[in-house]
């Protein structure tokens, strides 16, 4: 058995030759009327491909989520397969659009598990797609990595083929507590989006910040699609906040803290969800140096992730950002399932992944699992964007860079609905 901590930490540190080409699955075909124990199942040649299945948003207001996180998964598949893939058998992925459709998304899950035969999903970012889509991977049997979809609504105590990869929404706020107790602030603003995720912040908000004493909060709902944040963002002007929670809407965060500057608001930092370091830059320019903060998985000022942005870079001319990252971590972790497993079979990779603990060294916590599939050990790191490049070839003539500035204790996850 290949022990995957080890290999993985020695071609990080050393780098890897690629030699091999990743093969996706591109075809939509329709959704199989049979289920896969009314279809005898043959035994797999050691050539057959292990087939993992990517849902992810090329389309819609999350798109800037899925080409990264794309890019990272070809990556761990090309450096995997030219090493003789996972049981002398390559991984091939099929890739389908999450369209921000709850529906249709489920419907590309029952594809993938029933057409496409994979051994696994990932990739869900949404937390309205994260649902429908756990609905599937529990009723088909089919493990599911959930990539940024952190509502805590999506886990229920019977769960046993969904997890996650990123701390669930009410954690974020127990972290950005703990950063808002360690600096002192007194005044919080928040702006959140109208849907699953935003409410999820906001119950996270009213549990944990606002219960910190002396500490005033207020928070402004805006749509999902919203453009135009001057009118939530007048209304917090009087509140004056020292720190601006904006966790709470994906895709208007950036835009959020370039008109609250535009206003003339004066906070120490306006902290988003998952880093999205392109969008971010592309909205502030060079004010995003003046408090642009959100969360991540990665360990930045690691050997291990320099080393594997630079191969990124040169593999792809691009930044490594979180989502490239989370991707590549996701097919390592699969991988070293499936070893562990011993089989591609969905049910034993599932009990693989419950019952092991995946370190890896991109990220701040290990990949181990309560028995509904949460994390057992999360922390998040907040950081923020600051002057000057990165070290080696990361991001060069770049005039900013990423800084760990808090990381937070090891949390307890929500216990969820029976």
């Amino acid at each position: 058995m290949r022990n995957w901590k080890d290999v993985t930490r020695r071609d990080f540190l050393k780098g890897v030759a690629v030699g091999s080409s990743i093969l996706i699955g591109s075809s939509l075909l329709g959704c199989a009327e049979k289920k896969p124990e009314e279809t005898p199942t043959a035994t797999p040649s050691p050539e057959q491909p292990i087939k993992i299945g990517v849902l992810a948003p090329f389309s819609g207001p999350f798109s800037q989520y899925g080409p990264p996180f794309i890019n990272g998964a070809k990556m761990a598949v090309e450096e995997i397969n030219s090493r003789g893939g996972v049981m002398g058998r390559p991984i091939e992925l099929s890739v389908r659009d999450t369209k921000n459709d709850p529906n249709a998304s489920a419907t590309s899950f029952e594809e993938l598990a029933y057409s496409e035969k994979v051994s696994a999903v990932i990739g869900p970012v949404s937390s309205d797609i994260g649902l429908a889509t756990s609905r599937k991977a529990e009723e088909t049997r089919t493990p599911l990595l959930l990539h940024l979809a952190v509502t805590e609504k999506i886990h229920k105590k019977s769960n046993r083929y969904t997890f996650r990869t990123n701390p669930s929404a009410p954690l974020w706020m127990v972290a950005t507590a703990e950063y808002i107790k360690k600096k002192g602030y007194k005044r919080i603003g928040a702006v959140i989006a109208d849907y699953s995720f935003g409410h999820s912040i906001e119950a996270g908000i009213k549990e944990h910040i606002s219960s910190i004493p002396g500490v005033t909060v207020q928070v402004e709902v805006a749509p999902v699609r919203e453009k135009d944040f001057t009118p939530y963002l007048r209304k917090l002007k009087d509140l004056d906040p020292e720190f601006m929670v904006l966790t709470g809407h994906p895709p208007g965060c950036k835009v959020i803290m370039k008109q609250a500057l535009e206003l003339g608001f004066n906070s120490d930092g306006y902290v988003g969800p998952a880093l999205l370091e392109d969008e971010w830059i592309s909205a502030l320019g060079e004010k995003v140096t003046e408090g642009a903060m959100a969360f991540a998985a990665t360990d930045y000022g690691s050997d291990a992730y320099i080393k594997t942005a630079e191969r990124y870079r040169e593999k792809y001319g691009e930044y490594m950002n979180n989502m490239a990252v989370d991707g590549y971590v996701n097919i390592y972790h699969l991988a070293w399932a499936i070893e562990k497993a011993g089989s591609s079979d969905p049910e034993k990779i599932a009990d693989a992944l419950r019952k092991g603990k995946y370190e890896n060294p991109l990220f701040i916590y290990p990949l181990s699992y309560t028995e509904w599939g949460d994390l057992s050990e999360p922390k998040l790191a907040l950081e923020a964007f600051k002057p000057g490049a990165p070290p080696g070839n990361v991001n060069p003539g770049a005039f900013w860079h990423i800084e760990t500035v808090f990381v937070s204790p090891t949390m307890t996850p929500p216990v969820p609905e029976a």
